[in-house]
């Protein structure tokens, strides 16, 4: 979609007149496009959903799950959300700093960042929808259809193998469900005026609180320390016996769920180079790290 058709839908969208002025500015993204809005000196956000992205994503329920993350003040309000388009465009965020992988790992950030996830996770709210990695894997496999280029890893068989046993092994850990963000990327934290904000609730839903944090922690490469540090602040203190065992497991089985998220959009034609073989060579290390640390 270039500039000129952009900039009609918006103005259809919004019912606005030809007189007013906007201005749109690219802000990245690595699934959608998105775009500041500045209309009249007043500004939003535009997203445009990404190529395939109706393979993974229910707009219905991200459209709903959103809205009560706006409700209890850690999302951006929504102006408009179209569930057939996945067109959505949002209130900006004033003196909005989004965060990167080297902030997020900052002291002061970890301490607001992981009182955020709390708030979520302790919140009343109830997605309508549930995430579960292995139900997410079978509709990824399902679109493939066995087609896994790159999966043809050294260690795809081991990989593969330890991905199912996985399942067993939280079942006998126990699951808690509770609302999740699932996608705690850096990019998708935002600080303004010393508040975190969390945007971007396309893979939300109800799962195990630890599935974030596991997401968090590999998505920004947290060190050990830095885990702990980020633990001690979510749990206040008392770190569960369980918890770092789960977010090992989940660390792997992401990393296993974002490779073949990789594939099909590389399928639908996006190009994102060695990141879906670097995730699958981390999975790897990650296997190793867990039999090392659990199978004794």
């Amino acid at each position: 979609m270039n500039d000129k058709n952009i900039n009609d839908l918006v103005i259809k969208i919004l019912n606005l007149s030809k007189k007013n002025k906007i201005i749109m500015t690219p802000i990245g993204g690595m699934t959608n496009s998105n775009y500041l809005l500045t209309i009249d000196d007043v500004k939003m956000v535009l997203r445009l959903p990404g190529v395939a992205t109706e393979c993974f994503i229910n707009r219905g329920y991200e459209k709903n799950n959103s809205e009560l993350a706006s409700l209890i003040g850690i999302n951006a309000k929504t102006i408009y959300f179209d569930s057939a388009t996945g067109i959505k465009i949002t209130v900006y965020i004033p003196d909005a700093e989004v965060l990167n992988p080297q902030i997020v790992r900052q002291q002061d950030n970890i301490k607001e960042i992981s009182l955020c996830f709390r708030k979520l996770h302790q919140s009343d709210i109830k997605f309508g929808n549930s995430f579960n990695v292995f139900s997410e894997y079978e509709k990824y496999k399902h679109i493939l259809d066995n087609h896994y280029s790159y999966l043809d890893f050294f260690c795809q068989k081991d990989i593969f193998y330890h991905f199912n046993v996985i399942q067993e092994i939280l079942q006998e850990l126990g699951q808690d469900r509770c609302p999740c963000h699932n996608d705690l990327v850096a990019e998708n934290i935002i600080r303004s005026n010393n508040k975190i904000y969390l945007i971007d609730w396309e893979y939300s839903g109800m799962n195990d609180p630890m599935w974030d944090l596991a997401s968090h922690f590999l998505e920004c490469q947290f060190t050990p320390n830095e885990e702990n540090i980020f633990l001690m602040s979510y749990f206040e203190g008392g770190i569960p016996d369980k918890a770092k065992q789960k977010i090992l497991l989940f660390k792997f089985t992401q990393d296993i769920l974002w490779a073949m998220w990789t594939i099909i959009k590389e399928e639908n034609g996006d190009n994102f180079g060695n990141y879906g073989v670097n995730r699958l060579r981390n999975a790897y290390q990650l296997m190793c790290q867990y039999k090392e640390q659990y199978d004794k």
